[in-house]
């Protein structure tokens, strides 16, 4: 039995379907709502002869694909848009409201998987495997209890608890509206030119005193990450810069032009808020089927690496042609407005891997873009110099400065193709007015011409106005050192620089810049104080997931409800479950790790047992022996002016390596499910001993 079935009920099939069809009247051809009567009547319900639930496969259970029935409902496939609902015989499923996600997609098969159990049905169990008589029966409400946080963070607010930088591609969207709401709230702070905090001030720094080509690099950016990071947390407590791993599969390093260019999420989408708005401000005001087709990538979260894919979907797709790459074109700058709205982490002055004539980065200026096989040569070197750049008595640039931090400067930054333009060349569509192409590239030329030095250009701007937002400038701002920290883009790439100097330091503990009691200016941060990343209260994982529980009371059996596990963070190198916050615990206990087994208990079997992912032991306290207050939890900050060592009852986070079992866990296509079980030193069940802040599976480089 597939076990991380076993915790989607009927209500959340209901919720997810009842999300997406939202106001939408479709009849079904007389079937109504037909998830809305019940998991029986679900079970056996028909659209047009076409079973939404396929029947239970027949054969021996060791012969039937473990997806077998849900690949063959068509609720499934209709879900998926695949054949009969594909858009030939039926649109995909719900009609007239919006697609599924795929994840929630794949609750809903599990669903099927586990027999369309409701919420009152209890089912099977598998304890033991290869004993299929020892089974119990658990009710479906009591296997799902810990659910993850809704932003994915832990609080981390107490002692010896760094907070988590993670991967932007492995991020969930509430954890990636956080990043967006922080950014904004700098981006609000420029209304006040004087607030240090604000992010043009923020930028500023980066203009007047950032540190290239030599042993300060590493350490000036470590810094600036730090600062920067603490100014999003005035206004979003807990929240982390991410890092952008460039050398993952999904970039092809080996053809970055055929990859994702750049995240997901730093790409340009419309909201359907924003999409309303910008409808109504467009003149002259789109068809109602332009006015359809633009509602439409919104509705689908259509990404575009830069506004020059946008533009040109369109005017060539959607049809609407009143527009120009004029900076003062009106519809233009709503367009800009909208796509600003709708993603502060966009930045419309950034032209990915966009060159002259369509070239890559290799054919236009002879860099090659950063693959996995050059950070291994990096991360090989044995001295600073060579790694991250040469002292004063010494000076050189370090490889890391060199590639992949100042190539993906320029693969981010690009070179606008629509400067100098009056219409829109767009590849595979004609221009958006009636000049002739050879006209269009005659003119930019001649722009380019006159306007050779506007990579650099600094003066007179009026960052983040939207004035600057909307210009058309030669190059990206990426591309310079003295505009590149404007673009959000800049704060991930350098993020990973920094995550591969850590990882480097690892490596090479004693390799250290030379001049270790240099100031880095503006602050008062020297080289020295940078070398070690724990006093800045952060760590790296690709991805992690905590789920919150409480000391209130004590823990006898915590078991995860399913963990949506992005693709991205599935080539980990290492996984682990911490137990969050654990005080000193009266009695000595044993604390057994399982993967997508709910039922486990004390009697589970471990031996053999592929569920089974690891135990920690805890070394009990025994009773309190002092008077009152000793035993206490001490407060997460001392009082004031208490200058007297970390407390003996200061709780601790304990960690389980489960790499192996989570990796036979996502062999398979669905989600991860913990339990843990407390253990006594009589081999039972302890229901009254272990209390904990939190738990989390966190997946790491």
């Amino acid at each position: 039995m597939d076990t991380e079935a076993l915790t989607v009920a009927y209500a959340r099939v209901k919720a997810i379907l009842d999300e997406a069809a939202g106001d939408s009247t479709a009849d079904y051809g007389g079937a109504g709502r037909f998830w809305d009567k019940g998991a029986q009547a679900l079970e056996a319900a028909e659209i047009f002869g076409i079973r939404m639930v396929a029947p239970v496969p027949e054969g021996h259970a060791c012969c039937i694909p473990p997806h077998a029935r849900s690949d063959a409902s068509g609720l499934i496939k209709g879900l998926r848009g695949d054949a009969p609902f594909d858009g030939g015989r039926f649109p995909a499923l719900p009609w007239g409201g919006r697609r599924v996600a795929p994840a929630d997609v794949d609750r809903i098969a599990d669903w099927i998987d586990a027999g369309c159990p409701d919420d009152a049905t209890s089912v099977a169990v598998e304890l033991a495997p290869g004993k299929p008589a020892k089974t119990a029966t658990v009710k479906v409400s009591e296997i799902a209890e810990f659910a993850v946080a809704a932003d994915g963070y832990s609080p981390a607010a107490d002692t010896g608890e760094p907070r988590r930088r993670m991967n932007i591609d492995c991020m969930s969207e509430p954890q990636l509206e956080r990043l967006r709401r922080g950014f904004r709230r700098l981006y609000d702070l420029n209304h006040w030119p004087e607030d240090r905090r604000n992010y043009n001030n923020q930028a500023l720094i980066h203009q007047n005193h950032c540190q290239h080509g030599w042993e300060r690099f590493l350490p000036w950016h470590r810094a600036y990450l730090y600062e920067f990071e603490q100014n999003l947390q005035d206004f979003e407590p807990g929240l982390m810069l991410p890092y952008w791993d460039f050398t993952m599969p999904e970039y092809r390093p080996e053809e970055p032009d055929k990859g994702r260019i750049i995240p997901n999420s730093m790409k340009a989408y419309l909201t359907e808020e924003a999409a309303e708005t910008l409808l109504a401000a467009l003149d002259p005001a789109p068809t109602a089927a332009q006015k359809k087709g633009i509602l439409a990538l919104a509705h689908d979260r259509v990404t575009f690496t830069s506004q020059h894919g946008f533009f040109c979907y369109v005017i060539s797709k959607i049809g609407y042609a009143a527009v120009t790459p004029d900076d003062e074109n009106a519809n233009r700058q709503r367009f800009i407005d909208a796509l600003l709205q709708s993603n502060s982490l966009w930045y419309p002055l950034r032209y990915p891997a966009e060159y002259p004539k369509g070239q890559t980065i290799n054919q236009a200026i002879n860099y090659h873009y950063p693959s996995a096989d050059d950070i291994a040569q990096i991360l090989s070197l044995n001295n600073f110099r060579d790694f991250g750049g040469g002292s004063i008595y010494d000076a050189a640039f370090g490889f890391l400065d060199q590639n992949p931090h100042n190539t993906m400067h320029i693969w981010t930054g690009g070179q606008n193709p629509d400067v100098g333009q009056a219409t829109y060349v767009c590849k595979d569509a004609p221009t958006a007015a009636a000049a002739s192409q050879f006209d269009a590239e005659t003119t930019r030329l001649r722009a380019l011409a006159k306007r050779r030095n506007d990579a650099v250009q600094v003066g007179g701007r009026r960052f983040h106005a939207r004035s600057d937002l909307y210009s058309q400038p030669r190059s990206g701002d990426m591309f310079s050192n003295l505009t590149a920290s404007y673009d959000p883009v800049f704060w991930p790439i350098h993020v990973n620089i920094d995550r591969i100097w850590w990882e480097w330091q690892k490596l090479n503990p004693n390799a250290l810049p030379a001049d270790l009691d240099s100031v880095l200016s503006p602050w008062n941060y020297t080289i020295r104080d940078t070398l070690d990343i724990a006093p800045f209260g952060y760590e790296y994982v690709r991805s992690s997931h905590f789920m919150p529980v409480g000391l209130e009371a004590p823990v006898s059996r915590f078991v995860s409800q399913p963990i949506n596990v992005p693709q991205a963070a599935r080539s980990f190198k290492r996984a682990e479950i911490r137990l969050h916050q654990v005080p000193q615990l009266m009695r000595s206990c044993f604390v057994r790790a399982f993967l997508n087994e709910p039922g486990a208990d004390a009697s589970t079997p471990i031996k053999g047992n592929p569920h089974y992912a690891g135990y920690i032991s805890i070394f009990g306290h025994g009773a309190c022996y002092g008077g009152p207050g000793h035993c206490d939890i001490p407060p997460p900050q001392p009082r004031r002016f208490d200058q007297r060592g970390r407390s003996h009852n200061t709780p601790r986070v304990h960690r389980i390596d489960v790499t192996a079992a989570a990796r036979q866990a996502l062999k398979k296509k669905g989600p991860l499910q913990i339990t843990l079980v407390v253990i006594g030193g009589d081999y039972q069940e302890e229901r009254e001993l272990l209390k904990l802040e939190g738990v989390s599976i966190s997946f790491l480089d």
